[in-house]
């Protein structure tokens, strides 16, 4: 009787439940046609749907959805999506909320939770390629993630740049001056505008716009500065006079003021979206981000060289050994200009856009390095700078937090971090050199240019600085390498050739470079050409020096020269006359066979006539046995 009696309750409860879910599904359909017309009304009336079934899926899922288009109520929509999976697993209605799981925690950094979800997505069948791939693709990164995990847990961490730097929700991609005592930043208050902040001894100074010139009621940021400070290319969108929807502009500093911004016109801005230049420390390479056609993947990185005219090259792509099918952004090429840093969401990486490296070698890039925690986590990492000396780095730190209460959190943040040995090997490191170019007897501040040069001088040298129009002053990145040099240019005086000991260079010394003006009684002393003993034969180590003056006169067109030789005051007076007028020719044939024309060049020969000391000594005789050059028109 008993066993009866159980058996009719288990029967009426499951036709009671029946009832319930009939109900429930009825309700259902109810709401989903009130969520056509009044979602805050269909809201509630799902809500209703769960006091009367609790068990009812399909509710949850709806609810979800609807508490996910306010960003304040998102994070609760989190747990809804959840329960809908625990009441029932295989819906194939309930497919995507295994994606929008798994990035949800994906972009918290719970890793195992973004696993399962994930994992469960493609559990189910007739998945798109493309899309079962980029599921697949997000899977990979959460194994990555959790294998550098496993193997860098007590690294040093990142640290957030104190305010005032950061005291908005929103400050993006970093730059500074190569001594680091300037910092212009991207801040999002209603539209994005550029700031400017001066390290102090107590800190950053209180951030300030950049300049009226610069920044407007639209969109300004972005921006690359080069190493001097003086040649500013930026990020605008939606401007009268944009090509596309955003495009490059470029502002150029006299002393303390930045001029009008320039569009960089059609070679470089296209109808598509143009961002996030990277200019090199010279200020004559320009790589980028953009949407143009002919692109690898989304966004790529491309790159533009300025040519000997002042002009823009056609963007060249960076290629597939850097680009992906996805999205690369936020170029920062090096002081080296070697080493290219940049973000990506298409790679190998912990989530988000991680940052990578690239280094050039010839006209090659290496295949990119993610460059691991704890720069990179579940995050978004973009927007780079690292210091000439490869061990300091500024970047923005873009997140979203979410809240059980408060829902979606979302922030960017100015990031430091002082990079570990591991990574700075990576990077060659470069020194910054201050300088001022002078008039060296009125003392007036020159404009000047400067390119560095290793060892043998060509048409090509592997950067070029300029001074500051007023000032004088220059801020020149060496490379740390012993055959390099600075040549020194202005126009109407002699060239300098400065052979800079990277161990002499300090923070905060200035060098001083005094020119020479033009004078056709002034001559110019050739240090490094050496001929063998008693003969007019060149000796090998010659050729750097002379290709130098080479160089100067391709330059200088204008310029004509006397070849002048000396000898000390030994041996036969004609001999000497001879052999230093042999050696002058030498020199003369030398710039000949190196395409200099004839008519610019004559030679002569002085013997031991015009000593530059008394020939008291070995050393002063040794002095006085020179060729030099001397400007005639």
């Amino acid at each position: 009787m008993l066993h009866f009696l159980l058996l009719l309750l288990v029967a009426f409860t499951s036709i009671a439940q029946k009832r319930v879910q009939k109900q429930a599904q009825k309700e259902f359909e109810a709401a989903n046609r009130t969520l056509q017309f009044n979602p805050e009304q269909a809201l509630e009336e799902f809500r209703e749907i769960l006091i009367l079934d609790s068990t009812f899926a399909p509710a949850y899922m709806r609810i979800g959805q609807l508490l996910e288009r306010d960003l304040t109520q998102k994070g609760k929509a989190i747990n809804f999506y959840e329960k809908a999976l625990e009441l029932d697993s295989t819906e194939i209605a309930f497919k995507n909320l295994y994606e929008i799981l798994g990035k949800h925690y994906l972009a918290q950094g719970v890793y195992s939770k973004a696993v399962r979800f994930f994992q469960g997505y493609l559990k189910f069948p007739g998945t798109y390629l493309p899309h079962q791939k980029n599921i697949q693709r997000y899977l990979s990164q959460c194994i990555y993630a959790q294998k550098v995990l496993a193997v860098n847990a007590d690294s040093t961490s990142r640290f957030f740049l104190p305010s005032p730097i950061n005291g908005n929700d929103f400050q993006s991609y970093p730059v500074l001056t190569a001594d680091l005592k300037t910092l212009i930043f991207t801040r999002f208050r209603g539209d994005e505008d550029l700031l400017v902040s001066q390290k102090e001894e107590t800190g950053w100074s209180v951030p300030r716009s950049l300049s009226r010139i610069i920044n407007t009621d639209k969109n300004e940021g972005t921006c690359s500065i080069s190493a001097d400070g003086n040649t500013l290319v930026f990020t605008a969108c939606h401007r009268p006079d944009g090509l596309g929807s955003c495009d490059l502009y470029i502002s150029k500093r006299i002393g303390q003021t930045w001029q009008l911004p320039q569009n960089l016109g059609p070679i470089i801005n296209s109808q598509n979206w143009e961002s996030q230049p990277g200019l090199s420390a010279d200020g004559r390479t320009l790589y980028f981000s953009s949407d143009r056609p002919l692109g690898v993947g989304g966004k790529d990185i491309w790159v533009a060289q300025l040519d000997t005219s002042g002009e823009w090259t056609s963007p060249q792509n960076l290629g597939k050994t850097v680009n992906t099918a996805f999205d690369e952004i936020s170029p920062f090429i090096h002081s080296n200009n070697e080493s290219l840093f940049f973000a990506s969401d298409g790679r190998e990486g912990m989530g988000g856009f991680d940052v990578y490296l690239s280094q050039l070698t010839g006209t090659h890039w290496s295949v990119p390095v993610n460059l691991g925690y704890p720069l990179n986590d579940f995050a978004d990492q973009q927007g780079f700078y690292i210091a000439p000396d490869c061990r300091q780095a500024f970047y923005s730190y873009k997140y979203k937090l979410a809240d059980k209460e408060d829902g979606i959190t979302a922030g960017s943040k100015i990031c430091y971090l002082q990079l570990p040995d591991t990574l700075a090997a990576l990077c060659p490191r470069t020194f910054v050199l201050k300088g001022k170019v002078l008039d060296a007897e009125i003392r007036k501040p020159l404009k000047a240019t400067l390119t560095i040069h290793n060892q043998r001088i060509s048409s090509f040298p592997l950067s070029v600085y300029a001074t500051n129009d007023s000032t004088g002053k220059c801020v020149v990145i060496f490379p740390n390498w012993a055959d390099a040099f600075v040549l020194v240019e202005s126009s109407g005086y002699y060239p300098k050739i400065l052979k800079v000991d990277s161990a002499a260079i300090t923070e905060n010394k200035e060098m001083e470079i005094a020119l020479v003006r033009f004078h056709s009684d002034k001559s110019e002393v050739l240090k490094n050409v050496l001929f063998v003993p008693g003969s007019a034969e060149l000796e090998a180590a010659s050729s750097g020096e002379l290709d130098r003056l080479g160089y100067f006169l391709e330059k200088n067109k204008s310029v004509k020269l006397i070849i002048e030789g000396h000898t000390d005051d030994l041996g036969d007076s004609k001999y000497n006359e001879q052999l230093s007028l042999d050696r002058a020719k030498k020199v003369v044939h030398y710039l000949i066979m190196n395409g200099v024309d004839s008519k610019r060049l004559c030679a002569e020969g002085f013997g031991c006539r015009k000593p530059l000391i008394h020939n008291k000594s070995e050393e002063a005789r040794r002095l006085n046995r020179r060729v030099s050059w001397r400007v005639i028109e």
